[in-house]
């Protein structure tokens, strides 16, 4: 599974311009424009798709992408060992 590549797609699906133009390791939030209520769905389809629970105190965590694939690939290697 190629964690970053999949979260890529899914965080496209929520912006309206090429994911490609968001740098991993830049606060996301402030240039993706991604308003809170739109980070909470993509958050959903998030959890959805790589079967994980995200608790709300870890979203605060969660700067850049580069955070949040780094946070899913240890959620996914997680379950796989469990």
């Amino acid at each position: 599974m190629n964690v970053r590549q999949e979260f890529l797609d899914i965080f496209q699906d929520y912006v309206d311009f090429p994911v490609s133009e968001v740098p991993t390791d830049k606060p996301f939030k402030a240039t993706s424009g991604l308003d809170s209520f739109v980070f909470i769905e993509m958050i959903s389809a998030v959890e959805e798709h790589f079967n994980i629970r995200i608790p709300n105190s870890d979203l605060l965590g969660f700067q850049t992408l580069d955070d949040m694939i780094h946070y899913i690939e240890g959620k996914t290697a997680q379950a796989a060992l469990a």
